[in-house]
């Protein structure tokens, strides 16, 4: 491609119709999907971006970060960008000395006075080579180039990790330099599904067990029958668009799209691997039925006939690749991790987590309860987030194993004392379910199928798990 400028001009023309057509976002294919669905929903992970900054953009393969990108490329030509100003490459097919090609050698719409590039890369962590390098060479030495904004969209953790240490100080004075795109959260996936429910205040995570958020949890009673419902159909299909459009039209998620995040396990992520289709699915299902606990890669590995270092390798392909997430234990003495004890594992979203058993239904599903304890933590994740915690920043949540080698799920700086227990429960033995959170010095909150009920003791408060993540998640 680097000595093909004219093909790469004409790729350009093709894949950039915003440059002539003012009614592209009507024929584009991604697009008209969006449109096609009517779920009306829009991530706001590129809003606010500043002229001349440099963006990482992170998050898992079909999740929407292509969608995103032409949505905003639609929102900037809204805004007054010049169309022509606006250059978006599909990288994941490009090598990384393409990059300087296209941009310094490429013939390109002219710009109108007073206007800078916007470059979109998207996919960039599949380029081929040292893709870092050269973005950093153009920024040091191209005038044009160290003026435009640029965006770099990516599935690998590692690989932008990297990149942002290669870029450090030519990303312009900017805030919020990395962002995210995760699945839905149940917030955004409730009110999809059901408009009427109430858009009440986000409750912060140093709150939980504060009067406002007492009050909170008392105003959404009245909802509870429907947040119980959809709670349980978002633990089914999670929060990849395509299965919100599922979930909203009352079909099941749709088996090629299904496939589709299989492909991206056994293809993409597990590239460099060895396992056959049948040895990826063993693993996910094994993975996926042990997140309640702290995994252990040698036993794992010693029932499936592989060895700890084949699975502990395969466990951070997944999550390189935003598949997984790990919650270790903490320490004694700091909000840090614990160095020799062994992570708890979570999956992204319910649909990994279920894609054993979707794909073959004589695999095992996971448990509803299990289901429950990982989509609160992926609430408080999303949560941190949207408050300004980094994703790929240090480990702030963590497990605690207590004296008599019990656990409590999640702890965590950000609550100020409190601690969460997933416990699926909805009879009267919902205290017993407490007993380790109360034997502890911190004070709980009991996620339950249904029950709420505050304890006139400093004892643990029981919060219906759907009214918990309706307001603490996006």
């Amino acid at each position: 491609m680097a000595t093909k400028i004219g093909q790469v001009a004409q790729e350009l023309a093709r894949t950039n119709p915003w440059w002539r057509d003012r009614d592209w976002v009507n024929r584009d294919p991604d697009l008209r999907k969006v449109l096609d669905a009517n779920l009306g929903y829009r991530s706001s992970c590129l809003d606010d971006l500043v002229e001349g900054g440099l963006y990482l953009l992170r998050g898992p393969r079909r999740v929407g970060k292509t969608v995103t990108v032409k949505q905003t490329i639609e929102s900037l030509i809204q805004q007054g960008v010049a169309p022509q100003a606006i250059i978006r490459i599909a990288a994941d097919a490009w090598s990384a000395n393409d990059l300087r090609t296209v941009v310094q050698n490429t013939a390109l719409p002219r710009l109108p006075t007073g206007h800078h590039r916007w470059w979109l890369f998207d996919e960039i962590t599949a380029t081929t080579g040292d893709w870092a390098a050269q973005i950093k060479w153009l920024r040091d030495n191209d005038p044009d180039f160290s003026q435009a904004t640029v965006i770099l969209t990516g599935s690998n953790a590692s690989g932008l990790t990297a990149a942002a240490g290669v870029l450090a100080g030519r990303r312009g004075q900017i805030s919020n330099a990395d962002r995210t795109l995760l699945p839905v959260g149940f917030r955004t996936f409730a009110r999809l599904l059901d408009p009427s429910l109430p858009d009440v205040e986000k409750i912060d995570l140093s709150s939980l067990r504060s009067e406002k958020a007492r009050a909170a949890y008392d105003e959404l009673l009245p909802w509870l029958d429907v947040l119980v419902t959809t709670w349980e159909k978002y633990l089914s299909y999670g929060g990849f668009p395509i299965a919100v459009s599922a979930a909203r039209a009352g079909t099941p998620v749709p088996q090629w799209f299904v496939d589709d995040i299989f492909n991206v396990v056994y293809r993409y992520t597990f590239a460099e691997s060895r396992l056959s289709e049948t040895s990826t699915s063993a693993l996910v299902e094994r993975l996926m039925q042990s997140m309640a606990s702290p995994v252990n890669m040698s036993k794992v590995g010693s029932e499936l006939g592989l060895s700890q270092d084949v699975v502990s390798r395969h466990v951070h392909y997944l999550r390189d690749s935003y598949l997984l997430w790990n919650c270790p234990q903490k320490s004694e003495s700091s909000w840090t991790e614990r160095k020799i004890a062994q992570d708890k594992l979570y999956a992204i979203d319910p649909l990994f987590a279920r894609l054993a058993h979707l794909r073959n239904n004589s695999r095992a599903d996971i448990d509803l309860t299990v289901l429950v304890e990982m989509q609160v933590g992926m609430a408080v994740h999303r949560s941190a987030y949207s408050d300004g915690l980094p994703w790929a920043g240090d480990n702030f949540l963590f497990y605690v194993r207590t004296p008599s080698r019990k656990e409590i799920d999640f702890v965590s700086e950000l609550f100020a004392g409190t601690a969460i227990e997933g416990k699926y429960v909805e009879g009267g033995n919902w205290a017993g379910e407490a007993a380790t959170v109360n034997a502890s010095h911190f004070s709980g909150i009991l996620a339950t199928r249904n029950v709420l009920q505050y304890p006139l003791d400093d004892s643990a408060w029981a919060i219906p798990a759907a009214t918990l993540c309706y307001l603490i998640d996006t």
